[in-house]
């Protein structure tokens, strides 16, 4: 009889992990995409701001690394599109000082630093789907993240915390079946940059 009871507890715990690890990203997202407020704003103990340094002809200095500093974050989002089955990647919110383009599905990182990839692929229709039907990202000629098609929900996600030199190139990799239509909509690479200290 006791174990009957214990069998009837794991649904819950399972349920239970699960709504946990998606409050957790939901907050993680949040703190990214919508800032954080200073503690300095409010609190006396916290040591003051340095002041803003000049040049030589009282002009205020450039800010160092491109206006992100140390603690804050910036987010990018490219947009996974397919024109004649052919994927490419389209940036909605576009920082060249960061990540550049390379054509199709390439991206090359211009700074060094921490770096959440989160990657999404959805598809309209697939007859087909599987998990031998994959969806991936590599970095070099390394493969850094890759991940089946859910059958049931057509679609991957996929995430991963990287440390990344300036000057490596990222690779989108789609191995769709041929009736395969992606979801404009809810396909996307999505990358959250903090700077390394």
């Amino acid at each position: 009889m006791p174990q009957h009871t214990q069998h009837s507890l794991i649904p819950v715990l399972l349920l239970w992990i699960t709504v946990l690890s998606i409050v957790q990203v939901v907050f993680i997202v949040l703190f990214f995409t919508a800032g954080h407020h200073d503690l300095s704003q409010n609190s006396d103990t916290v040591a003051p701001e340095r002041p803003l340094q000049f040049q030589a002809n009282n002009t205020p200095a450039p800010p160092s690394n491109h206006g992100l500093p140390l603690g804050k974050g910036l987010m990018l989002t490219f947009k996974i599109t397919e024109v004649s089955r052919s994927i490419t990647l389209v940036p909605k919110n576009p920082h060249q000082g960061l990540v550049s383009e390379e054509g199709g599905t390439i991206l090359k990182i211009k700074k060094d630093g921490y770096f959440f990839l989160n990657l999404r692929v959805t598809l309209l229709s697939c007859n087909a789907c599987g998990s031998q039907h994959t969806v991936g990202l590599k970095l070099e000629d390394k493969c850094i993240l890759q991940g089946g098609i859910n059958k049931n929900t057509r679609s991957t996600g996929l995430g991963k915390v990287e440390v990344l030199p300036a000057g490596v190139t990222l690779e989108v990799i789609v191995n769709l079946p041929a009736d395969a239509q992606i979801d404009e909509d809810n396909s996307h690479l999505d990358i959250i940059y903090m700077l390394k200290p």
